[in-house]
């Protein structure tokens, strides 16, 4: 299994990498977060460190053996829970850690990580800060766990039409269940408090919502997984063209100026004289292996951008510079239509990725190193500055 490939087994995937605290999406797509999660626990259990999930890595997760709950009440758990423990009492302290945010692999095994999540529960609690699960640690937990109200469909009629902050109930549990199969890493509390709101407008900016923090018809009909089809571009005009360029460029179908083929990522590609890919430069590149063949052709994000607008307006609307100067040409949107440009970055004076805009939380964009031009989620450019239209 590979980068690319769309099914239930990508699924299962996300959901065992999960099981080690990746906080991935579950989407069935084996996106770049994926292929780091996959990294990261190919590095973590001695194995090679590809990204591609073969015989070995598939072995490893399907036989990682994870000892069964046990209720931490029970007789068989210690009174004192403390680190080096390896049981079923483990396995359910770091369930119970992990609906407060704690985002630990549910291995039984009480090792460092746990000992801080429970550290960090016991301050967050007013609990004595020891790390040991005790009898007051161990009543907090139970007394949260059975206190959070059952969730609601959002689209229950017990919902209200906004659910906003100050709400507490069960819908607000569903919302914080959705929100972390997002990977928000929610407490999920029935609490609608300031890191919902904060994970809602993430989620809203993401898939191309009006960042509020109100959870209202859109946003629940996306979370819900509604198919809504993005809006189309004004008239179907020049941004459309801007999608359908970029997605040919995306399949390596691709021939204005180039002659077809897929195109990679090369740190300065797509900042000569005339919009396309070309060779890059070694001038300001911050990653050496971005520069391991000084003669290879392709183009970074805002080359990419550059050419897919040139051949959209038919002239070089964008220039040949960086994110800094494309973001100086355009109006920031509030609802961003596909083929609208997305920058990245600290502020719209210090950005440092951009991609083309096509719907549904997703961009087309020349990536990084070791990629060609690719669809990702709009998450996965970093801090959001915003969309912008030409």
């Amino acid at each position: 299994m590979a980068q690319g490939e769309i099914d239930g087994c990508v699924t299962e995937l996300q959901d065992l990498l999960n099981s080690h605290g990746a906080k991935l999406s579950v989407d069935g797509d084996f996106g770049p977060a994926t292929f780091t999660a996959v990294e990261n626990y190919q590095a973590a259990h001695g194995l090679s460190r590809d990204g591609i999930v073969g015989p070995l890595t598939k072995a490893s997760l399907d036989a990682t053996s994870v000892p069964a709950p046990i209720a931490l009440t029970s007789s068989a758990c210690p009174a004192d829970i403390a680190e080096g423990e390896i049981d079923g009492c483990v396995t359910k302290l770091q369930q119970l850690l992990n609906t407060h945010g704690a985002g630990l692999s549910v291995d039984g095994d009480f090792g460092p990580a746990t000992f801080t999540a429970v550290e960090n529960y016991q301050s967050a609690h007013g609990l004595a800060k020891d790390g040991i699960v005790g009898p007051n640690t161990k009543a907090s937990l139970d007394g949260s766990s059975t206190s959070v109200p059952a969730p609601i469909a959002l689209t229950s009629a017990s919902c209200p039409a906004d659910m906003a902050q100050g709400e507490i109930d069960g819908c607000v549990t569903e919302l914080q269940d959705l929100l972390n199969a997002h990977g928000a890493g929610l407490s999920v509390d029935g609490d609608f408090g300031p890191a919902t709101v904060t994970a809602v407008k993430n989620y809203q900016s993401d898939h191309g919502l009006t960042a509020d923090g109100i959870v209202g018809p859109n946003t629940k009909a996306s979370l819900d997984g509604g198919s809504t089809p993005p809006p189309p571009p004004p008239g179907g005009g020049v941004l459309a063209k801007v999608v359908s360029y970029a997605q040919a460029i995306e399949n390596g179908d691709a021939e204005t100026g180039w002659g077809g083929g897929y195109i990679q990522y090369v740190w300065g590609g797509g900042h000569e004289s005339q919009p396309g890919p070309s060779t890059g430069t070694c001038v300001g590149d911050p990653q050496s292996l971005s520069c391991s063949d000084p003669g290879a052709i392709g183009l970074d994000c805002s080359g990419f951008a550059r050419w897919v607008y040139d051949l959209a307006y038919g002239s070089d609307v964008l220039g040949s510079g960086a994110t800094g100067n494309q973001i100086a040409e355009m109006t920031q949107v509030s609802s961003p239509v596909p083929g609208d440009l997305v920058f990245f970055g600290s502020s719209a004076s210090n950005t440092e990725h951009v991609g083309v805009y096509i719907g549904n939380g997703q961009m087309i964009n020349a990536y990084d190193t070791g990629t060609n031009v690719q669809t990702n989620n709009i998450s996965a450019g970093g801090n959001l500055v915003g969309y912008y239209q030409y």
